[in-house]
């Protein structure tokens, strides 16, 4: 059984579409079950699994989630026994279970909480700590995850697996460049404060290119006001003309925008993997990003990387493109060939063999 009670947007709905998909393609011999709260999956195509539907009070209660967290620690292991596994895609499992689980571990703010510290992440960590330990394996996204998560919360060595997420080729194919007056930065993140948007607002004082914008597409939800935030920098820097805030973008168009961008620029402070990254690469986009470990791990020498903290540095950087051009494309090409490494076929396999690792 997958649990996806959790489901909502962000990063965890994007893993459970991919999943279906290509559990759909191939179930590798599992029968799958996949227990959502009603009307979670509205837009997906959840066909070829069989689907469980939980009924909470509606969006906006006070005690929908403490229901739901409740649930997922109590009804949880009673309604998983007709089944051989439970696989918990969202950090938060129940400690005890009469059958094995498997915990995905991605969300790296319930760890590091210097962005985000408040009631909700303090629990969302306690409860990380009661279950992940208690896992048949935990699943982490990048070694680097791994590492992070594993300083706060104990999970033998023994019991972790690290199974990268993937990326659709096929999406890109028929992706043309996205037109554009102006050359642009391109970057697919909500705007929330982790996403450390500022410094690539700030860069814009520092390129050589007066023309040169930024483009943001995403919807905070987490924080929502930071938005609003980010675009009072950016007047007060003298760059608002320069800053589109695109809000949420379709998937399609999205791949465009990658195409017709000069670079992604991907300033994170932290990431347990980053797509947006994986994405540019496999567009065929440059990308600029934060020197963290999940980027290193996924990019390598294929991209350009900066200091989280120095918008200076990273100006230099963009303007190093412009410059460099045949360095650039070397970049590019390496890039494509490390992202086709990175396929939901792969991934899935990885995922399924844990499966069977925690059933034996």
């Amino acid at each position: 059984m997958i649990n996806a009670l959790s489901l909502s947007q962000g990063g965890g709905r994007s893993f459970v579409i991919n999943l279906l998909r290509e559990l759909r393609r191939d179930d590798r011999g599992f029968d799958f079950t996949l227990l959502t709260l009603a009307g979670s999956l509205t837009g997906i195509d959840a066909s070829g699994v069989a689907v469980e539907e939980m009924r909470l009070p509606r969006w906006g209660s006070p005690v929908r989630t403490p229901l739901r967290v409740l649930y997922e620690l109590v009804g949880l292991p009673l309604h998983a026994r007709r089944f051989d596994l439970l696989f918990c895609v969202a950090d938060i499992c129940p400690p005890l279970c009469p059958v094995p689980v498997v915990v995905l571990m991605r969300n790296l703010n319930i760890y590091d909480r210097r962005w985000f510290d408040d009631a909700r992440t303090r629990t969302l960590f306690r409860l990380a700590r009661l279950g992940a330990p208690r896992a048949r394996v935990a699943v982490f996204p990048t070694q680097a995850a791994a590492d992070a998560i594993r300083a706060s919360v104990p999970v033998d060595p023994a019991r972790v697996a690290v199974v990268p997420y993937g990326v659709s080729a096929l999406s890109f194919e028929d992706a043309p460049p996205a037109g554009a007056a102006a050359p642009y930065l391109f970057l697919a993140a909500a705007p929330e404060p982790h996403k450390n948007i500022g410094v690539l607002i700030e860069c814009l004082r520092f390129v050589s290119d007066p023309r040169l914008e930024v483009w943001i597409a995403g919807d905070s939800l987490l924080d929502p006001a930071h938005s609003g935030k980010l675009a009072s920098a950016a007047r007060e820097l003298g760059v608002a003309e320069r800053v589109r805030f695109l809000g949420p973008v379709p998937y399609a168009r999205l791949l465009s925008l990658y195409r017709g961008a000069m670079a992604l620029v991907f300033p994170s402070f932290i990431e347990s993997f980053g797509h947006p990254l994986l994405e540019a690469m496999l567009a065929g986009t440059p990308a600029v990003v934060s020197d963290i470990p999940s980027f290193r791990e996924i990019a390598g020498d294929a991209a350009l990387y900066f200091p989280p903290a120095d918008a200076r540095a990273l100006a230099a950087r963009i303007d190093e493109l412009r410059a460099k051009p045949e360095e650039a494309r070397q970049r590019v090409e390496a890039a494509c060939a490390r992202a086709a490494g990175f396929t939901w076929q792969r991934s899935v396999d990885g995922l399924c063999r844990v499966f069977e690792r925690a059933l034996a």
